[in-house]
């Protein structure tokens, strides 16, 4: 991951350089201590349950073997890292360091641990005497992201259910044991839920007489199954679980037609399951990152369900999709109203406040954080997109982050409709793929077509203007390196070969700057966006 993106900053952090590697010495020494500390006392456990339950020490000595192991691995990679004595090389090493320790996986093995524990000696955990309050858990920031990110890390704890990681962490948050609890996978009980990609646990609990059902929407990022053995098998089922999720996003989000709204149908046959099963008087709230976060909103639009609800990262409402699913949402002349002030964005035009003056109400119970130049952020300035309760943007102070989330900055209407026309023509191309294998070529196949035919068109007035469109937001945006005019010229001279086009005449392919696109990615997800939420955030009205 880069921590800085020009020289000038590189040297502001060289000077910085001895200090943080004393403080990663010094708490990468603590880690290891302490590791070996939790092996040795858990080794040296006795307690008369493993006597009832001979499973149990056994159990909790794997994990700690396991967070062993994981310390070993990282002291035996960063002595494989070169060690040269410029300043920069320095630097370059205490990030690579600092990016192969397995913090989430360490983070879950600890977990599993004090899970194990907590089922079965729930005695020794002290519990407050205040009982527990409405909206304590929702209100709760670390409580939200870990159950968000749970049906991410579900291959971690497939020895315990769903139940018991909440149990432990509702108690670990508010100090109150839970009363009743049960979860609701989407995908075991809506049959078209996993054929169609839609990924929804719910979590009824009851605490001191108050009932909460939390309903936790998945994001786009596709889990690799490590539970099957055949590589070939496991990377087939991950790419066409990405390939869904994609699916929908392109043609319900990013363009809003009627060709893929199978996901939506899902989430309010889902929700419908829950509000016939849970029991009377529990409050329902939803929470999702990112096209989970598209759900809770178009749900609470369409349906109102939610008694609350957060998002993180969230995708946005499409109306078109809105009118498709619920058109008696909104009559005749208010439809072609919100049409007519979301159809263009481009230059400022965005009027959140008369739209939402055309909404059936203000939403007040739904509050949307994310990171303020997110990629989500992009689909937000698409036509035909909305956003209803509170929008809470977050970045940090001092600091050069050059991803652009601002396409009207960049890009006409017309580009803007180019753009959604290309992946929309994408899926369809890529409709009747059965494999991971098939998705790959199709996609190749599509992309040399498209390729052919910008070169055929290149030296057309409307195409040099498009692409350098293109080209330079990607540049401004860090994802590619050279700049558009190098990259139409040298285009416009080559042949129609993609070989030749992506190795010598196209340089902007190879110019593709990996760190920044990994980086986007990394402050999209869960365990990267949650940590500019504890700053003060931009309030969009």
């Amino acid at each position: 991951m880069p921590l800085t993106f020009n020289k000038k900053d590189s040297k502001e952090l060289l000077r910085q350089n001895k200090r943080m590697y004393f403080s990663y010495s010094y708490l990468n020494k603590e880690k290891t201590r302490l590791t070996n500390l939790i092996l040795s006392q858990t080794v040296n456990l006795k307690d008369p349950l493993f006597k009832q339950k001979r499973m149990l020490h056994p159990e909790l000595i794997d994990k700690a073997l396991k967070l062993k192991n994981i310390d070993e691995s990282h002291a035996k990679e960063m002595e494989d890292i070169p060690n040269r004595n410029r300043k920069i090389n320095k630097l370059k090493r205490l990030i690579a360091m600092i990016q192969d320790e397995s913090i989430g996986l360490c983070q879950g093995y600890l977990t599993q641990m004090k899970v194990l524990i907590y089922q079965n000696k729930m005695h020794v955990f002290e519990e407050r005497t205040e009982k527990y309050q409405p909206h304590e858990l929702l209100n709760d920031l670390d409580f939200r992201t870990r159950i968000m990110q749970f049906d991410y890390d579900r291959y971690m704890f497939d020895e315990f259910t769903p139940e018991s990681f909440l149990d432990y962490l509702i108690f670990e948050k508010v100090q109150r044991h839970t009363t009743y609890i049960r979860s609701y996978d989407a995908r075991v009980l809506i049959p078209e839920a996993d054929a169609c990609g839609f990924s929804g646990i719910a979590y009824e609990v009851e605490i001191d007489g108050i009932r909460e059902c939390y309903v936790t929407f998945k994001g786009t990022e596709a889990d690799m199954d490590y539970t099957e053995r055949s590589r070939r098998k496991r990377l087939d089922k991950f790419l066409l679980e990405g390939y869904k999720d994609w699916n929908y996003n392109v043609n319900a989000i990013l363009v809003g037609n009627d060709t893929e709204n199978r996901q939506m149908m899902v989430a309010r046959d889902f929700i419908s399951y829950l509000q016939n099963n849970i029991q009377d008087n529990c409050l329902l709230y939803g929470l999702g990152h990112s096209l989970g976060g598209h759900f809770v909103q178009t749900l609470q639009l369409t349906d109102d369900c939610f008694a609350g609800g957060y998002t993180l990262n969230s995708a946005p409402i499409n109306l078109k999709q809105v009118q498709i699913i619920n058109p008696e949402l909104f009559d005749e002349a208010t439809w072609n109203k919100l049409f007519e002030l979301t159809r263009d964005k481009t230059n400022g035009n965005i009027r959140n406040s008369e739209i939402k003056k055309l909404l059936p109400r203000e939403y007040p119970e739904i509050i949307n954080q994310s990171f303020e130049q997110d990629l989500t952020q992009v689909f937000y300035e698409i036509p035909y997109t909305i956003w209803i309760g509170h929008k809470w943007e977050y970045n940090l102070n001092n600091w050069k982050y050059p991803f652009r989330n601002h396409l009207a900055s960049y890009l006409n209407a017309g580009e803007i409709h180019s753009y959604q026309h290309f992946f929309e023509q994408l899926f369809a191309y890529l409709q009747d793929s059965a494999s991971g294998a098939q998705l790959m070529r199709s996609s190749i196949s599509f992309l040399r077509a498209r390729v052919k035919i910008l070169h055929d068109d290149i030296d057309k007035p409307q195409t040099t203007e498009f692409f350098y469109a293109y080209s330079n937001y990607l540049f401004e945006s860090g994802i590619f390196l050279d700049r558009p005019q190098q990259v139409s010229d040298d285009f416009s001279k080559s042949q129609p070969t993609m070989w030749k086009s992506s190795r010598r005449e196209w340089p902007f392919l190879k110019s593709l700057n990996m760190d920044m696109l990994e980086l986007s990615v990394y402050f999209h997800i869960i365990s990267g966006v949650k940590y500019f939420l504890n700053r003060t955030p931009n309030k969009i009205e």
